[in-house]
């Protein structure tokens, strides 16, 4: 899956808290402030992610309305893994360390994340040991 920029995740994510197709405005309302753009910016984003077949865009009088094509959940785990790939050889332990010696993780953190993996291996006990 191709990985998109930090600006059109930014747009997917917006688009994805409209749970259902969308305009331009209620799009522009679910991005962070950092991202209050243009009409026009935003609009050429859209086209983008158009052209990359992430969004589809329908004609509701005159107004477009914008549809997310890949799911939330697809996207994220595709790019994590690539992230997980490319920058700690696959290696998920080596990632939860960086985070934790750089501070980004707290015990809080450790301790949901535990009691998380706890509560996944029991629903799901058939899992790769390796």
């Amino acid at each position: 899956m191709e990985q998109l920029s930090r600006s059109e995740e930014q747009v997917m994510v917006a688009l994805w808290a409209c749970e259902q197709a969308a305009t331009r405005r209620q799009i522009a309302a679910n991005l962070p402030a950092e991202c209050r753009w243009a009409d026009s910016t935003l609009l050429n984003f859209l086209l983008r992610l158009e052209k990359k077949h992430f969004v589809r865009t329908e004609k509701q009088g005159n107004k477009n309305l914008y549809t997310p094509l890949v799911r939330r959940l697809t996207y994220c785990g595709a790019v994590s893994s690539i992230h997980l790939q490319t920058l700690y050889g696959g290696d998920l332990r080596r990632m939860v360390r960086a985070l934790a010696d750089t501070g980004r993780l707290t015990y809080a953190d450790t301790e949901r994340l535990l009691r998380w993996l706890g509560e996944y291996q029991a629903e799901n006990p058939e899992y790769d040991y390796e």
